[in-house]
């Protein structure tokens, strides 16, 4: 153990990534928390918060283990056909140690399917696939009221001409290429996500 560490275990104070290991959620989520006063904590000289073990304690006994676990999770369905690009999505995604729940599927059809069954924060989704391409399935999902609102993203190695000329995208959906896909931008998306869900 540092002696950093163990000064801090001395004084009975914990970190934001201590907090945030122990509950499973994002630094930014105990920061969030700390800013609310649902837990006490301040700021150092440095600028790095501290948070009472006390205070850590009252509110880990005051949630349940579905507001703990489940209640800050992001929950991502992904359509794409490609097994490749399913591993590329679950192995980026995961390094990222986010509160990210992720579901794959191969089709528009199935997508569909999964989306009515659940409504997930975000749909992920390509254009060129079999049986319904993602044009057809997007078109089908923003007729709808109760999907309205989903926070969807295109990621398609077509070019925007060629999107336009088969009809082109549902208002309100980002459009990413693939060549390569910007998993920097995502992740800066599915964080503020995740932080409004707690804010909520």
């Amino acid at each position: 153990m540092s002696i950093k560490k163990s000064a801090l275990k001395t004084l009975d104070l914990m970190t934001t990534s201590d907090v945030a290991k122990a509950l499973g959620v994002t630094v930014r989520s105990v920061q969030l928390w700390v800013e609310q006063g649902a837990l006490e904590g301040w700021k150092t000289p440095g600028g790095h918060r501290r948070i009472t073990r006390a205070s850590f304690n009252r509110f880990n006994a005051n949630i349940s283990p579905s507001e703990n676990k489940a209640g800050t999770r992001l929950n991502v369905v992904i359509v794409e056909d490609s097994l490749a690009m399913q591993k590329l999505y679950r192995m980026t995604i995961e390094s990222w140690q986010l509160p990210i729940d992720i579901k794959f599927v191969s089709n528009g059809c199935e997508g569909i399917i999964s989306v009515s069954q659940n409504t997930p924060d975000l749909l992920i989704t390509d254009l060129k696939m079999p049986e319904m391409n993602g044009f057809a399935m997007l078109k089908s999902l923003r007729d709808v009221d109760d999907f309205a609102r989903m926070m969807i993203i295109v990621v398609t190695g077509m070019q925007p001409q060629e999107i336009e000329e088969k009809g082109g995208l549902p208002k309100g959906v980002r459009l990413y290429g693939k060549s390569p896909v910007p998993f920097w931008e995502m992740r800066e998306l599915m964080q503020g996500l995740i932080d409004k869900k707690l804010e909520a």
